[in-house]
């Protein structure tokens, strides 16, 4: 019990983040059934709901769906610790600065960039300056990576944040068309008038589809983030440890 609650703890974002993506499947599954049974003559394609039904404003929303699914790929590739700190290459590390093979160091930092060799890399460039010069370059290019990788995965929030809008705005486009088809046409013409407001309501469904887990996505791999960084922070200081033993 107490391991299973500790993994919990552990994990909680992910965990988090799969309750809240399975509850949303089971509500859009479960409204999905009900709207079948109130009305099995008017079943529409994903294609009629982003082309036809969902009006212009489900174009963007579509497409910024899919730039989404790429983002969510990479930050999932980008924020994995054995990308941005490989055990392989850190024990080469070790084995080279414990041989005190300077060159052997610099061409391992050389040959595979990853975030762990631009960090140390920078920092074992400048040792002949002394330890506090090294651990000030390296603590400079370690708050460097880590903006870097977070710049990556704020697209993600941006995502989150502009989804919505634009189907608050296609919304918004809707009620218009159906207000100006009452002003015209009076209330006789109920089909234009219920085309309209379910233009209005299909943008509104679509960015929230879009927006609500790429939002949970975010925050789960802003947590990966922190504890990447703080994962190839420990291996850095690891190598330098080394160094100063030797009194490098």
């Amino acid at each position: 019990m107490r391991t299973c609650l500790r993994f919990v703890r552990a994990h909680l974002t992910t965990v988090w983040t799969m309750l809240l993506c399975l509850s949303a499947a089971a509500l859009w599954a479960a409204d999905t059934n009900v709207t079948a049974q109130a009305s099995q003559s008017t079943v529409y394609s994903m294609y009629d709901l982003i082309f036809n039904k969902g009006g212009i404003f489900m174009w963007p929303i579509t497409a910024i769906g899919f730039v989404s699914v790429y983002l969510l790929v990479d930050g999932f590739l980008v924020t994995r610790k054995a990308k941005a700190s490989p055990p392989d290459l850190v024990a080469k590390l070790k084995a080279a600065l414990q041989a005190q093979n300077s060159d052997e160091v610099e061409k391992l930092c050389r040959d595979y960039r990853c975030m762990l060799t631009r960090i140390f890399g920078a920092g074992y460039s400048v040792r002949h300056r002394g330890h506090a010069a090294m651990e000030e370059t390296i603590a400079e290019h370690g708050a460097r990576e880590g903006m870097s990788v977070r710049a990556r995965i704020s697209y993600l929030n941006t995502i989150s944040v502009v989804e919505p809008m634009l189907g608050l705005l296609g919304t918004v486009s809707g009620m218009i068309k159906a207000f100006a088809n009452v002003a015209t046409m009076g209330m006789g013409k109920t089909s234009e008038l219920s085309n309209n407001i379910s233009e209005a309501l299909i943008t509104t469904y679509g960015g929230l589809v879009v927006a609500i887990p790429v939002f949970a996505v975010y925050m789960h791999l802003r947590n990966k983030v922190n504890d990447l960084v703080v994962h190839v922070q420990d291996d850095v200081g690891d190598l330098v440890d080394i160094m100063r033993v030797q009194g490098k």
